[in-house]
């Protein structure tokens, strides 16, 4: 993904390819995946010629800049006129987030990584870069030492002496922890090394820390000031005194940092996950006819298994999506129909070609998708030839080691077994990551050089920080288990919330959750969400061959409802067709599915379907505050439509003589443009508007969603989107309709605040995600968010308009 995890990624450019990539192994040595580092380097076939090559270097920012932007590094003179002109080659909008340094390629690299990866703007990581020699050359005495960030002066400070355990003293790679950990709190924290008297210098920096020169038994001054600054001396003082594990200067794989996915601390008995698939014979059949019947059969009983692992997950989505994808069907088809190949032999071909397109791209999120594709790949073999889905071994509750883990792995796992996981490939995009996220199972992600294939007996790791020990000895594992234990304490525990946060100005913020399932809906009431502001009726049609009969879906929403009793629950009808593949419904293909028929289009032109939905919404809600979303709204026309169609509905459930809830509050999703610009004429018919920030920032920006070279147009903090969501919200106030957020945004600790800032009193996401969103608004009043919405309102793109509200949080 460009700019990898939201941060500021880099470009190598060398007149040696094998410099260029040795550079980036090194700075991968210190960050692990989770910065996005580009090579551009070399020239002719492969780059096997010295040399540099303007589009080249064009093409490696490209991949890399995303919203936070992009820093080039270069070796030597002509591969400065060759960055200078790639600038000039690439889109103005990228042109103006990157920025050329004239650090030193290894030195500046490892150095602007580790910045990087602490979440540092992109002018920070450029003036790291430029800034790499000064350790070198203070030890030399041939410079001076770096300074401390003067945001800290004068301020109150939380102080602590503590002596370096570390036999190799404070090295790249525990300074590289230090810097991770400490991007983690809101604090200014710097460092001093008082045995040597130098210093002190922000925590932030590689190349400050290494001017310390601090070796083992150096005193060194930890200092903070800000909300989290105790935390933070705590945390860090327990990171410089922990001793290394013997061998650890020669071993570093024993202790270190991987990429974070899931934030959390583990320790326990490290065990790997079980796979058995059965071997897939290369053999040829007799009547291709039935083994292509065979084959279709097997994409039913996959969508099923999947379904089940995956039911209430949008991740489910994307899987029915690729049991129905012709580049792997059709082709599947087309070896068994002209080669003969049996079904699993001829359905394992088309995966392995599908993998290796994904493989082979630039950008992480959409390589992380290759999982995706084994995983529909592992459950159609299991249709075919027997086997089960991975398993755990027997025992207590464990920390898990697996190689690339898929999302119905993920979703199986049972968070009272599971610790945690270390996935020894894998990264923070990926669809596993997502689900993990949501469990609450802390994990770190590309670990293969800190746990070799053999494991260990016991492990460690945090999540947030990436951090992974392997067989810790006793101190260690008593640290891990004190940052464990302080983690928990620092939660909010079960009741604590109401789903009412109030700022500083007493202002009440409600905290909604989005649901799919029975599982979603109880743990977002024990999390204290106020009530369901989006449940996905998805998970009632898909991962089956038949579509749900009405009694069915009425038992399900029943189920869920009964969580939420006494609580508001806000039901949106079924947003399918496009992207979202129902087999059954036969739908035709369509050249653009994003603008094709789906959400209440595809509703509309399926009304039996539709009102059955309906029928069961409004049999399952009787007894209960159930109100009614109309997804992918348009015009008013279709509202009016829908309107007619639950009055239809209520007809004939009363002339039945079956009880039910009447009447019901219909609201509409604000996804597109036209809805939102039109929001004072749909007011007319909707009682209340939930804006879905997915898709209207994919639609407003023309961009579509998961496109390798779009991401920085995928950002609903972009100022068009926020002057959407601005004009809804006028719209909805100056006639009294609630308006709310249910997409991601909403959930999104840099963008949540300008939501408020912009009069969203209803946030839906989530439930993992309210202690971050209540963290973000902490201490926060109304005026201060809308003054910084209207700094981002004025700006010219998402990057800008983040920078607006982190500005503002930031301390001193």
């Amino acid at each position: 993904m460009s700019g990898a995890a939201g941060r500021v990624g880099l470009v190598l450019v060398s007149h040696s390819r094998a410099l260029a990539e040795a550079t980036e192994a090194l700075a991968r040595q210190m960050t692990g995946e989770s910065v996005a580092i580009a090579c551009a380097a070399g020239a002719g076939d492969g780059g096997a010629e010295l040399g540099t090559d303007a589009t080249a270097i064009a093409a490696a920012i490209e991949r890399v800049c995303g919203p936070a932007g992009a820093v080039v590094l270069m070796d030597l003179g002509s591969a400065i006129l060759s960055a200078e002109t790639a600038l000039e080659l690439v889109d103005p909008e990228l042109g103006a987030r990157t920025r050329l340094t004239g650090g030193p390629i290894v030195e500046g690299a490892v150095a602007a990584a580790v910045r990087a990866a602490a979440g540092g703007t992109v002018e920070q990581v450029a003036a790291e870069a430029r800034r790499a020699l000064e350790p070198k050359a203070a030890q030399l005495g041939e410079g001076e030492r770096p300074a401390a960030d003067a945001a800290a002066a004068g301020a109150p400070a939380v102080a602590v002496d503590v002596a370096i355990a570390d036999p190799s003293g404070l090295h790249a790679r525990p300074a590289a922890q230090l810097i991770a950990r400490a991007a983690a709190f809101d604090a200014a924290i710097t460092l001093e090394n008082v045995t040597a008297g130098r210093g002190p210098v922000a925590t932030s920096s590689l190349i400050a820390l290494a001017s310390l020169g601090a070796r083992r038994g150096d005193v060194l001054r930890l200092r903070a000031t800000g909300r989290q600054a105790a935390e933070a001396v705590a945390a860090l003082a327990a990171l410089v005194q922990r001793e290394a594990p013997a061998g650890a200067a020669a071993a570093p794989a024993t202790s270190g940092l991987a990429t974070p996915v899931a934030p959390g601390v583990a320790l326990g008995p490290l065990v790997r996950l079980v796979r058995v698939l059965p071997d897939i014979p290369e053999t040829t059949v007799d009547d291709p006819a039935a083994e292509a019947a065979r084959l279709r059969r097997a994409l039913e009983i996959a969508a099923l298994d999947l379904g089940n692992a995956l039911r209430g997950s949008d991740i489910l989505e994307a899987h029915q999506a690729l049991l129905c994808d012709p580049a792997l069907v059709d082709e599947a088809l087309s070896r068994i129909d002209r080669e003969r190949c049996n079904a699993a032999w001829a359905f394992r071909l088309a995966i392995e070609a599908a993998a290796t397109i994904y493989r082979q791209l630039d950008d992480p999120y959409l390589r992380a998708r290759e999982a995706d594709v084994h995983d529909v790949g592992d459950a159609v073999v299991r249709a075919l030839l027997g086997g089960a889905a991975a398993t755990l071994p027997e025992g207590p509750p464990a920390v898990v080691v697996v190689d690339d883990l898929t999302p119905s792995e993920a979703a199986r796992l049972d968070a009272a077994r599971v610790l945690g996981v270390i996935d020894r490939r894998g990264g923070p995009t990926s669809h596993a990551a997502i689900l993990l996220r949501a469990a609450g199972i802390p994990a770190v992600a590309g670990a293969a050089a800190l746990v070799p294939d053999g494991g260990g007996a016991r492990a460690g790791l945090d999540g947030a920080t990436g951090e992974v020990w392997l067989d810790p000895d006793p101190e260690t594992a008593a640290e891990i288990e004190r940052r464990r234990t302080a983690l928990r304490a620092s939660r909010r525990p079960p009741g604590a919330r109401d789903g009412r946060l109030r700022l500083a100005c007493g202002r009440e913020v409600e905290l909604w959750a989005n649901v799919a399932g029975p599982a979603d809906a109880r743990a977002a009431r024990e999390a204290g969400a106020l009530g369901v502001g989006l449940l996905r009726t998805e998970m009632l049609f898909l991962g089956r061959v038949d579509e749900p009969g009405e009694a069915e879906q009425a038992g399900l929403l029943a189920e869920i409802f009964a969580a939420f009793a006494g609580a508001p629950i806000v039901v949106r009808t079924l947003d399918a067709g496009g992207d979202k593949a129902l087999p059954y419904l036969e739908l035709d293909a369509e050249t653009n599915p994003s603008l094709g028929v789906r959400g209440v289009r595809l509703s509309l032109a399926r009304p039996a379907m539709l009102e059955a939905q309906l029928r069961a919404i409004l049999v399952a809600g009787r007894g209960h505050d159930v109100r009614v979303l109309i997804p992918m709204v348009s015009t008013a026309a279709e509202v009016v439509a829908v309107r007619a169609a639950l009055e239809r509905a209520h007809e004939a459930l009363a002339a039945a003589g079956l009880p039910h809830l009447w009447p019901v509050a219909t609201g509409i999703m604000v996804e597109v443009p036209s809805a939102a610009l039109m929001a004072e004429r749909l007011a007319r018919q909707a009682d209340f508007f939930s804006i879905g920030t997915n898709d209207l920032t994919q639609h407003t920006l023309a961009a579509e969603r998961g496109h390798p070279r779009l991401h920085a147009l995928s950002d609903p903090a972009h100022p068009a989107v926020l002057r959407l969501v601005r004009a809804v919200v006028e719209a909805g106030h100056a006639v009294g309709r609630p308006v709310s957020v249910c997409g991601e945004a909403a959930g999104d600790p840099g963008v949540a605040p300008l939501l408020v800032g912009l009069g969203i009193t209803r946030l839906s996401m989530c439930a993992s995600a309210f202690d971050a969103v209540e963290d973000a608004l902490a201490g926060a009043s109304f005026a201060e968010l809308a003054a910084v919405a209207e700094e981002a309102l004025a700006v010219d793109d998402a990057a800008a308009a983040r920078a607006a509200r982190a500005a503002a949080r930031r301390p001193g």
